[in-house]
């Protein structure tokens, strides 16, 4: 009996020696420490779905007793599209990743933004009108091409837009066309405005609030 148990310890030791942690932290990577809810993420292990976690509203989260092997985190970003973490565990100790859902491949996006769309001497604007149970507020951004040059104009002030901000603009427009969504008590509605094309978004999201970020950064307000 005794030699039994020494050997049920021994290879219980060994067996701890091939095992990981790994924290998984659930954000808006845009910011930091914004936490974010998520449902649920799937965690597969070379290629084999081991598990579905239903996070249980918690921002953070340990899965313990991991074998070593390459891992797949796949979990929904706030554009409803599934996304992937990987992740090799080799050695016994805690891990971590995060689970980005502001995520966007704006890369491989197929839509055309409408800043692309202009000709010269040609303008669209960007309304946003925003409706809470505290505030109201309602936004314009127009956007100009002369010759190769692009601007904006934000509140009367005019501005021209380098490489990387014309960048910004693309991805804000690739994002908001996934942006259909309602539940939150703030809700954001959004017009754009080009030739004869009208376009309506709703977002009530209320984790988005891509307004914001572009304002940001684009350094239209501090």
């Amino acid at each position: 009996m005794n030699n039994y148990i020494i050997l049920l310890l021994v290879f219980s030791s060994k067996s701890l020696l091939g095992q990981s942690s790994l924290e998984v932290n659930i954000k808006d990577c845009r910011e930091i420490n914004q936490y974010e809810y998520l449902k649920e993420f799937k965690v597969f292990r070379n290629d084999s779905l081991i598990k579905t976690i239903d996070t249980e509203h918690q921002h953070s989260l340990i899965i313990k007793n991991l074998d070593y092997g390459k891992y797949n985190i796949e979990y929904k970003t706030n554009f409803d599209k599934i996304e992937k973490v990987t992740i090799e565990l080799t050695e016994r100790k805690k891990y971590t990743i995060d689970l980005c859902l502001n995520y966007f491949d704006h890369q491989s996006d197929p839509y055309t933004p409408f800043i692309d769309r202009l000709e010269n001497k040609e303008s669209y604007s960007i309304q946003m009108r925003s409706q809470g149970c505290f505030h109201s507020s309602n936004e314009t951004l127009t956007i100009k091409r002369k010759s190769d040059k692009f601007y904006i104009d934000y509140q009367g002030k005019e501005k021209e837009l380098d490489s990387n901000e014309v960048d910004l603009i693309k991805q804000f427009e690739k994002e908001l066309n996934y942006m259909q969504s309602e539940g939150c008590t703030t809700m954001d509605y959004y017009t754009i405005n080009y030739k004869e094309n009208e376009v309506y978004i709703l977002d009530g999201s209320c984790s988005w609030n891509g307004f914001y970020y572009l304002k940001k950064e684009l350094k239209l307000i501090e």
